[in-house]
């Protein structure tokens, strides 16, 4: 059980061959498939979004759970949450209570409620970081590495596009592509 979801303990993958491999064929079924809607975990004692949370897709072939956790790990799953069945309750001596439930986000379903989806992208930003210090090899300072971590996933549909992407170990929901050398986009369908 993760985040006191019930049989919720998806796979998180590394890389866009991983969810390739693993997913393709499922999510090549969501073509032209409908967006029924768009489910997040909502805190009701502090009315907000928790967006550690899997965010769930409703379609009509199957519910779609995307989940950013770390920086470079996606969990794809299907039909893994049962919206209707409660989620587990919380109460931290320093952090306080917290009690969770499903929700639609209406923002988001609004404007994609009964969209087509036409086309579906995974998503990779370029991490690069630069060797400030070291103790034991010193030619190695100041020098720049760089690789392509799993950033999210993307829609492309009849009403526009938005992604589910890495809000910094957090889900984030874009209604633009972004664009720019430190992003790339791998076509699914």
């Amino acid at each position: 059980m993760k985040f006191g979801i019930n049989n919720y303990e998806p796979n998180f993958y590394k890389s866009s061959s991983e969810i390739i491999q693993s997913f393709s064929s499922q999510l090549l079924r969501l073509k032209e498939q409908h967006i029924i809607n768009i489910y997040t975990m909502w805190d009701k004692i502090n009315e907000e979004w928790n967006d550690d949370a899997p965010i769930i897709l409703e379609f009509t072939a199957f519910n779609l759970e995307v989940c950013n956790y770390k920086l470079e790990e996606l969990a794809l799953s299907i039909n893994l949450i049962n919206i209707h069945q409660e989620i587990e309750k919380y109460d931290f001596e320093e952090f306080g209570k917290f009690e969770y439930e499903w929700r639609k986000r209406p923002e988001e379903v609004l404007k994609f409620n009964r969209a087509t989806i036409i086309g579906m992208e995974i998503i990779e930003y370029k991490f690069e970081s630069t060797l400030i210090a070291s103790q034991s090899v010193t030619e190695e300072i100041s020098q720049t590495t760089s690789n392509w971590i799993l950033n999210g996933i993307g829609f492309i549909t009849s009403k526009g596009y938005f992604s589910i992407c890495n809000g910094l170990d957090t889900n984030r929901i874009s209604h633009f592509r972004e664009e720019g050398d430190y992003l790339r986009y791998i076509k699914v369908f």
